[in-house]
This record gives structure tokens, sequence and C-alpha cells, in this order.
């Protein structure tokens, strides 16, 4: 598939935006972040990675099905990790992000929001308070 520059200042955003890492999750969740993953590819040539965390039963292949269809016409790695004793899925994005060296980190956030993510450990809130690279988070 070719790509062609688009005709708007382009160029500093998509030096900023390098390379981009999208955790991803089984199910219908990781749409909106897929559809945005595929927008930075399209327009700033962004090396694109998703990223699965296995914690609990191993749904990889679901997850590449998911990618297979909504991730097509693009060109992007997928990392497969499983969660070590005594860690948490924030803690193998960040070592991934940190290990990586990603420009991006782009997560979806699952609703809550203030306190209450801080109460439910939101996954978004923990990468956003420790990821040393910018972090967009959808809703």
């Amino acid at each position: 598939m070719e790509r062609y520059m688009v005709d708007e200042p382009a160029y500093k955003l998509a030096y900023r935006f390098r390379k981009v890492l999208v955790p991803v999750t089984p199910d219908e969740k990781a749409l909106g972040a897929i559809e945005v993953a595929k927008d930075f590819y399209s327009r700033y040539g962004s090396l694109i990675v998703f990223m699965y965390v296995i914690d609990g039963v191993d749904r990889s292949s679901e997850v590449k099905e998911l990618l297979s269809k909504y991730a097509e016409g693009i060109r992007y790695e997928l990392k497969i990790e499983k969660v070590k004793e005594g860690e948490t899925v924030a803690s193998t994005i960040l070592e991934e992000i940190k290990k990586g060296l990603y420009d991006l980190v782009i997560v979806e956030s699952r609703g809550h929001t203030g306190v209450e993510a801080l109460l439910y450990n939101s996954l978004s809130v923990a990468i956003a308070l420790s990821a040393p690279s910018s972090v967009l988070i959808l809703r």
C-alpha cells in the first residue's frame, strides 16, 4: 500500500511521534485506539506497536484476529507479554515503554475518572502518571 504526504504541516508532528505503543485487549474496547493508531500511521508515518498483556487466560489469538480485521492497511508490530509474578498489567506496559523508547502511548480509558480511577487501579491513569513519554488517553 502506498502512502502519500498530506497537505498539512505534519513534518513537526511526524518527528515527535515516530514510534507509538498501543496496548490492546481482545475486545471491542480496543477499536478506538486502533483507529487512532491507524491515523497516526497514515498521517505521520509512525511505527505502530500494538501490545497485548496476558493476565490470566491467554487470548492472544483473539487479539491477532481483531488486529487483522481492524488494523488492515497499515504495517504494525504486535508484542505479546505475560504478566510476571508480583507485577501488574500496568507495570508490564510501563517496562515496555521504557525499554522500547516510545514517543507516544495511546490507551483506552475504561471510563473511571478522578478518585474513582485511583480506587479502581485505572490502567490509563497508572500509565499517564508513570510513563516517560506522552500519553494519549481516549474516552
